[in-house]
């Protein structure tokens, strides 16, 4: 995650009900906020709650985890910032990585954090090495 840095704008690198509930809680914070989406998903509630919506393309389901395109998508649209609510990206340490080297703010994680603990035997031996009891 880039500190330091204000954030003004959010694009949402998801969809459904939990776009809709970041969205929302990103205009309740007082920023803008910005939904992407596939064509099947166009007429979607998430989609006209947000400030802006980007067409990311054609779909189904494909483009969500296409990375250069939230890129994209978060340059097209001025967001400084991206969530990415979960799965689809939130669990790529690729994604977290892509924000940064893009300077825009990923709201979750740093690449190494989601690397390690998505690797069983890592998270394991952090948690050893934290005093957190594991199951042998």
């Amino acid at each position: 995650m880039t500190t330091g840095k204000k954030i003004n704008k959010v694009l949402v690198a998801n969809r459904g009900e939990i776009a809709l509930r970041l969205i929302r809680t990103i205009k309740e914070l007082g920023l803008g906020s910005v939904a992407i989406y596939e064509n099947p998903d166009k007429e979607a509630l998430f989609i006209r709650f947000a400030d802006e919506a980007i067409m990311i393309g054609d779909g189904p389901r494909k483009d969500y985890l296409d990375i250069d395109r939230m890129i994209w998508a978060a340059r097209k649209s001025g967001a400084d910032a991206i969530h990415p609510g979960y799965g689809f990206l939130a669990e790529n340490p690729d994604f977290s990585s892509a924000c940064e080297k893009a300077d825009i703010t990923f709201i979750g994680p740093p690449p190494d954090v989601i690397h390690n603990l998505g690797d069983k035997i890592i998270a394991r031996k952090i948690m050893e090495k934290a005093g957190i009891p594991v199951t042998p």
